[in-house]
Formats: C-alpha cells, structure tokens, sequence
C-alpha cells in the first residue's frame, strides 16, 4: 500500500499543490525548485505516517532527492531544446512523459530497498478508533490500495492529462486559440465522464459522448466559423484527450476487484 501512497502524494504534490506560477518559477529560480521539493517531502510524509519510522524518513528523502534531480534535468533539457527549437522541434510531450515515468520509477524502485511497517503506536490508535466508529473497518487494505490508485488517476485527469493534450496540439498546430480555459473545463469534464463509463464498462456512451461532442462542432465548421485545419486539430486533440481518459480508467478497471 506505500506504492499507492507514494504515487498518489507525487500526483498531489506535481499536479494539485504546484500552480502554474510555482511551475513557471521553478525553471528560473532554485529556491522556487526547493519550494517544490518541500511539498513533495511534506505530501508524501502526511500520507504514508501510518508507517512513520527512521526507515520511511529515508524512503521520502530518497524519492524528493530523485525528484529533484529529475526536475533539475528537465528544467536543463528544457532549456537546452528551446534554444535550439528551430532546428529540432517542440518535444514538451516527450520530456513531460519521460519526466512522469522516472518520478513513478524512483518511486517503485526505492520502497523495495527499505522494510516499511505501520507504526505499532498508530495501529493501535486505529484500532481503538475502530471500536468507536465501526464504518472505520471498511478501509481494509485492499480497499485503501484501490481509493489511492483511483485517486491519482482522477486528479491527474484534471492537470497531467490536459498538459500532454495541449503538448500534443503544440507540437502539430502553433495556433492555438484564446480559449484553453473553457477547453480545459470541458476536457476535464469529458475524460471524468469516460473514465466512469469504463468503469461501469458502458463503452457505448463513450462513442455517444464524442459524437454529441462533434455535432456540436459540425455547426461551427459548416459555417465556416473556424479556421482551416480545424478539424484536424479538433480530431487530434479529441482523440488524444479519449485515449488517455480510456486508459486511466482501465487502470482502475484493473484494481476494481480489490474493491
């Protein structure tokens, strides 16, 4: 259950605790970048204290380590690419990607390295708390492992799946319009909406959902309200958006039998 834990304070701490401003001044400035290292070690210590011990003060210092580095790196090649973006192209998909993957591997890699247990203290105080409020036994270990992972899935739907859908349509199509903040709100909504119906494994309304979605923007390509290439963004930008709703929620279709 760490994993889960871990993977979902990364989330909390990369897409929901970190602004837009906090991300922009992290590339310029290192006390921004300890900022951010501060609310990955604080995150991860608040959700994973029911195993407190010297061994998990390691494991967290160890994963914010990495995690500096990694980001260290990224700001680098960031910077190095965009000096050089006319010659080789937008690859902001690729290193926010490559990016998310070594966060989860450092992650998966470390608690293996250390003997994480729940501190005796504490489990005897749930205990206790048990016995008062008897609901309290539900939350087996299963079902924790299985709220955490869905939990991580959904709020990277609302930030991580909107930053890899707008890298998609920055590297094929430059223009993109002034609205993103509507675009966004609605991208939200629509891949919450997937990830539902494939956990209730109502594929149909998916293909319902994108064909309401696309009517509604026949109109506006019919009469001409768009520029030329439109469709081709809106298609690449939908698509995208669905495949990685899709995905998500087949991860926590996978997990749904600890439930």
């Amino acid at each position: 259950m760490t994993y889960s834990l871990l993977i979902l304070a990364h989330v909390l701490a990369d897409f929901s605790f970190q602004t837009e401003k906090l991300s922009k001044n992290k590339q310029l400035s290192f006390l921004a970048l300890m900022k951010h290292l501060l609310i990955v070690f604080l995150t991860s210590l608040i959700l994973t204290f029911y195993y407190f011990s010297e061994q998990l003060l390691f494991v967290i210092l160890t994963i914010t380590l990495f995690h500096g580095i990694i980001d260290y790196c990224k700001i680098y090649l960031t910077w190095k690419l965009a000096e050089r973006k006319a010659k080789t192209g937008n690859y902001k998909l690729e290193i926010f990607i490559v990016d998310q993957i070594l966060h989860i591997l450092v992650i998966l890699l470390t608690v293996p390295l250390f003997t994480l247990q729940g501190n005796l203290y504490l489990a005897l105080m749930y205990n206790d708390l048990k016995d008062i409020f008897q609901w309290l036994g539900v939350f087996n270990t299963s079902r924790v492992f299985f709220i955490t992972i869905a939990a991580s899935v959904v709020i990277f739907n609302f930030k991580g799946s909107t930053i890899i859908t707008r890298a998609v349509l920055e590297k094929y199509k430059s223009d993109i319009n002034n609205k993103a903040g509507k675009g966004k709100a609605i991208g939200n909504l629509e891949r919450l909406l997937i990830i539902l119906f494939v956990i209730l494994e109502n594929y149909s309304l998916i293909g319902l959902l994108f064909t309401a979605k696309s009517l509604i923007r026949f109109k506006e390509i019919e009469e001409k309200k768009v520029g030329e290439g439109f469709v081709e963004y809106y298609l690449l930008g939908s698509i995208t958006s669905i495949f990685l709703a899709v995905l998500t929620g087949s991860i926590i279709n996978i997990f749904k039998y600890l439930w």
